[in-house]
């Protein structure tokens, strides 16, 4: 479409030589500047968001690409704790995934293991991580 209508395809690379985290972090901040095609934006990307998620009483400013780094971080919060599980086909405990991976808050209260319990819980939903007895959790479906 770009070249039949006269116009030339001009390629550059912004950067090379980058870590995964690098790369991820320049995806999040173009996505945030130019926004995605879903959106009226001018970028693809397979992570979209759910409007179906939001209430409309909740009014909070959401800024451009929030939800899409979001989503990015907790996809790879998922990868980690299947490879975890797949290294240990005993099956990992929610407090394994959370000291190993380094997943638990400071945060006072006892809640300090609910991340890694609410990734768990994704990955189950998913099929990708099945909960045997004893609280253990064994990958499946990959």
């Amino acid at each position: 479409m770009i070249k039949s209508s006269g116009h030339s395809i001009i390629h550059t690379i912004l950067a090379d030589d980058l870590t995964e985290q690098q790369a991820l972090k320049i995806e999040a901040e173009l996505i945030a500047a130019f926004g995605i095609r879903s959106q009226g934006g001018l970028l693809t990307n397979k992570v979209r968001p759910n409007p179906d998620n939001v209430s409309n009483k909740i009014k909070a400013n959401i800024p451009d690409g929030c939800y899409e780094k979001a989503q990015m971080g907790l996809e790879f919060l998922k990868s980690a704790v299947m490879e975890l599980a797949k290294a240990n086909p005993q099956g990992i405990s929610n407090s394994d995934a959370a000291k190993y991976l380094g997943l638990q808050s400071d945060y006072g209260g006892g809640s300090k293991d609910y991340l890694s319990y609410s990734v768990i819980g994704l990955l189950m939903k998913e099929g990708r991580l099945k909960r045997r007895p004893g609280r253990r959790h064994v990958a499946s479906g990959e």
